[in-house]
This record gives C-alpha cells, sequence and structure tokens, in this order.
C-alpha cells in the first residue's frame, strides 16, 4: 500500500551516538514529505512511555531513532498501549550495536528511509514473551524484538553503560566482553522446552529472534524474525583461548562446532537457576530468573 498519512512520531534517543546525523541529514530530508512530531527521551525508559502515549494517540507510524534499547523500549511501549489500534513501528538506527537493524538490513541511510515510508508494506514480525521477576520478586511481562541472554550478557551490558563514550562502538564491546569474560563467574541454569532440556554452568544463554547481538557477534545465523521461531544460542565453561577462537568465529557467520556449545531452535522455554540470574533484553536489564519466554508470533508491524 502507499502511504496516506503525513504526520509520523520520532522517538529519538537524547543521547544516541548519531544525533547529529538525525538533525542535519534525516530530519530535513523526511520533513520535505511528512510533519515530523520528533519527541526526545529524556530519562531511562521514557521512550516506553513516549510510544505508548503515541498507540492512545492513535499515530499511524511510530519510528525509533536510536540503538536497540530505544527500539526495545518502544516495541514495548506500543504493545502495553490500551489502544487496540496498533501503529506500524520502524527503525532509523543510530545506536552503538544495531543488531536488530543489521539482521533486517534497515540502515540510516535517507533515500531507504524515505523509500520504507511512502511505499508502506510493514511486515508482521514476531517478538519474544518475557515473564520474570523484578527486584522485589514480583512478576512482570516484557516484550523484545531482537534477543534475550543470561550469564556475561547483562554484565557485559552494566561495562558498556558504565564506559560509554570512551571508545569506539566496536572497541567498547570487544573490551566489555573480555574483561566480563575474565572477571564474570559463570551460573548454573537450567533451561526446558517441550522439546529439549539443557543445563550447565553458562557463560551464555541467549533466546534470539534476530542473527546477532552484543554489535554483530552472530549467535544465530539462521535466524529469522517473522518464522514463529526462535533460535538458542547456549555456552558453558569455554577457555579464554578457546573463547577469544571462537568470537572471529561468530563474527564471520559461522557455527562453533564444540561440545560445549549448543544451537537449538524454540518456541517457548522456562529458565531457571539456583543463584540470582539477571536477564537481558535487547540491551536493557530487564529482570531476573526465574523466567519463560515465548514467541508472540507476527505480533509487530515493523516497517523493513
Amino acid at each position: 500500500m502507499r502511504s496516506t498519512f503525513t504526520t509520523i512520531t520520532v522517538i529519538l534517543n537524547g543521547v544516541a551516538r548519531k544525533k547529529n546525523l538525525f538533525y542535519k541529514k534525516i530530519y530535513p530530508a523526511l520533513t520535505r514529505h511528512f510533519v515530523l512530531d520528533v519527541k526526545e527521551t529524556a530519562y531511562a525508559g521514557h521512550a516506553e512511555v513516549l510510544a505508548s502515549q503515541a498507540a492512545q494517540e492513535k499515530m499511524h507510524v511510530v519510528l525509533a531513532a536510536g540503538g536497540d534499547g530505544t527500539f526495545h523500549q518502544v516495541v514495548n511501549g506500543v504493545l502495553t498501549s490500551p489502544n487496540d489500534s496498533q501503529p506500524i513501528v520502524g527503525l532509523i538506527p543510530l545506536g552503538s550495536g544495531n543488531d536488530f537493524a543489521r539482521t533486517c538490513s534497515v540502515t540510516p541511510d535517507v533515500e531507504q528511509l524515505l523509500a520504507l515510508l511512502k511505499n508502506l508494506r510493514p511486515q508482521p514480525t514476531d517478538v519474544g514473551e518475557v515473564h520474570c521477576t523484578d527486584n522485589a520478586s514480583r512478576t512482570i511481562k516484557r516484550y523484545f524484538i531482537n534477543e534475550c541472554s543470561i550469564g556475561m550478557g547483562p554484565e557485559v551490558l552494566r561495562r558498556i553503560l558504565k564506559s560509554r563514550g570512551s571508545f569506539g562502538a566496536e572497541l567498547t564491546y570487544l573490551t566489555s566482553i573480555l574483561t566480563t569474560f575474565i572477571s564474570h563467574k559463570p551460573q548454573e541454569v537450567f533451561c526446558s522446552t517441550p522439546h529439549w532440556q539443557w543445563s550447565g554452568v553458562a557463560r551464555v544463554l541467549a533466546i534470539a529472534n534476530g542473527t546477532s547481538f552484543g554489535h554483530a557477534l552472530y549467535i544465530a545465523p539462521d535466524a529469522k524474525p517473522d518464522d514463529g521461531i526462535f533460535n538458542a544460542f547456549a555456552a558453558s565453561n569455554v577457555p579464554l583461548i578457546k573463547f577469544l577462537l571462537y568470537l572471529q568465529t561468530i563474527k564471520s557467520k559461522k557455527k562453533i562446532q564444540d561440545n560445549r556449545i549448543l544451537y537449538q531452535t524454540l518456541t517457548q522455554a522456562q529458565l531457571t537457576s539456583p543463584q540470582q540470574c539477571p536477564l537481558e533484553a535487547d540491551g536493557e536489564l530487564i529482570g531476573f530468573l526465574p523466567a519463560t519466554v515465548s514467541v508472540a508470533s507476527k505480533k509487530i508491524l515493523f516497517l523493513r
């Protein structure tokens, strides 16, 4: 279908690395064709509030201008809005990781963005539904669109947030991953699905809708975000030298051949641990185990 709307809500991460790119190139180009309602985030979680408001106001298109974390919040805001009419969501990747954008070949290129908006053929896209616990041990529900993980993922995220702005994106991720590997103590984790089970001390256990996380670490090279299936990746206590070699394998979109590495598919899973075990999703810390994860098939309309 061709576009028949004139106003677009853009939810812009107020501290996005490429915020200047948005205002210098993307904003002027879009305003030649559309009326933009740009809302900058001012605090943690603000993008979710703004997205929920946009959905309640029955905006036709909502664009997340930022990274995976900003898009995560926008998806949650749209899906938890009390309005039954869901807007089309799009992504202008201005963050440091941009892993879901990488999966879907979405870039900040102005011509690509204009073509997507003018043609307006959003694709029904899967999301993950997570039930986990918060700091007060209350059960909460969150959605993810790219991946969720336990093990090194949450700790790497904490380090990245502390060092944000110190280095370039790729070096920041690599440094955070390596320092986390050295300091992080793998935890015992149990993963149960209707068709298979896995248990062990996990350096990483990720459930992916997209192909990569952690800035182009392709833990699920076969993943498709609209097939109703998630891809699981689990790595147990791999030695440092092997880990460094495997990082290069993962970055080259190849699967690791090692009996300490699991690749599987699933539609639902239960995750438990005898210890407190944090859980991240799309680059956002969302809660703790125990958790259940399931596919919400074609839950959102994504512009790609």
